[in-house]
């Protein structure tokens, strides 16, 4: 982002002629692929576990698309100057960004998403991460560069990039980090979910919904979800939905599972049991769960896993 912005603001200091254009150029775009190399290999670093030998291409293809694209479209919008136009309006401006974010979220992440093809389950997913994570970061990005007023000196304007790409920074790794897990299988509408419960939204969705976190019994791989839930005493019954094609619950059949539930923002240990018919909790369980949730079907032969153990209790209804 510091590159991006001395660039521009060297550019802005050249003169109006054919040569002194055709430098500016060469700044923006020199700027912009600074930016592509340095997320490209920040990104490839921490993903240097799944990209393995791929490491290079994934820097070849982000320095190329996004440095390219950022010196096309951003770094000129963003720190540029005009002291002979009105600066837009912010409620144009970062709605503008987002859209713009997103597009080259999307573009980008196809890129990258061709290098993760032979490694993840499901590599095209990380078109969407990307586009949803660089919407509100490009947001941010616009934000920082609207900041600075037409007399502001260079020096200063170059000081507003480490700050602006930090935070910009922040947001996409915060936002990808979260949806990353969906490259390997886990839904993003899910991952999108927990997301809120970890946040404010935990305020509104807290009172239906928890999140669930266990190890899976054969894969070992690291399972979250989230779940409606209901009480039963100082227990929380959950009733996984239609059991005899989604089998997350049977890593915890048969036997006391230690668990991690989301609650109030936070994650806390617990134990879960699946508990069938024939089991002494069952009726007192299934009856519980039918009270908080009249219009869920459960059949009479309906498995539950019932959780207790926990620190914290959720905002739901008692």
């Amino acid at each position: 982002m510091t590159a991006a912005a001395s660039a521009a603001v060297l550019a802005r200091h050249l003169d109006d002629s054919v040569r002194g254009h055709l430098l500016g150029l060469t700044l923006v775009v020199a700027g912009g692929l600074v930016e592509g190399l340095a997320l490209g290999w920040f990104q490839s670093h921490v993903l240097r576990n799944v990209l393995g030998a791929r490491r290079r291409l994934w820097v070849l293809g982000t320095l190329l698309v996004a440095g390219l694209g950022w010196a096309a479209a951003s770094a000129p919008s963003a720190f540029a100057t005009d002291g002979s136009s009105a600066t837009p309006s912010l409620w144009l401006v970062l709605p503008g960004a987002a859209v713009l974010g997103a597009a080259m979220g999307a573009v980008l992440g196809a890129a990258q998403g061709a290098v993760l093809r032979p490694l993840v389950s499901h590599p095209w997913r990380w078109m969407g991460i990307s586009a949803i994570a660089w919407a509100p970061a490009m947001a941010v990005i616009f934000l920082g560069a609207t900041l600075p007023a037409p007399e502001w000196p260079g020096a200063v304007v170059i000081l507003m990039g480490p700050p602006t790409g930090a935070a910009a920074g922040y947001v996409l790794g915060r936002l990808s980090g979260w949806l990353l897990p969906a490259l390997s299988g886990a839904k993003p509408h899910d991952l999108l979910v927990l997301l809120l419960l970890h946040s404010v939204g935990d305020l509104v969705l807290g009172r239906t919904l928890l999140g669930l976190s266990f190890t899976g019994a054969v894969t070992g791989r690291h399972i979250e979800l989230p779940v409606m839930y209901a009480r039963h005493g100082q227990q929380l019954v959950v009733m996984p939905g239609h059991p005899e094609s989604k089998h997350w619950w049977h890593n915890i059949e048969g036997h006391l599972s230690e668990v991690q539930v989301l609650v109030q923002r936070r994650w806390t240990p617990a134990v879960a049991e699946v508990v069938r018919p024939g089991s002494s909790l069952y009726e007192a369980v299934r009856t519980a769960y039918i009270e908080r949730w009249p219009s869920v079907d459960a059949p009479a032969d309906q498995p539950f896993v019932v959780l207790w153990g926990l620190s914290r209790t959720p905002r739901g209804h008692r």
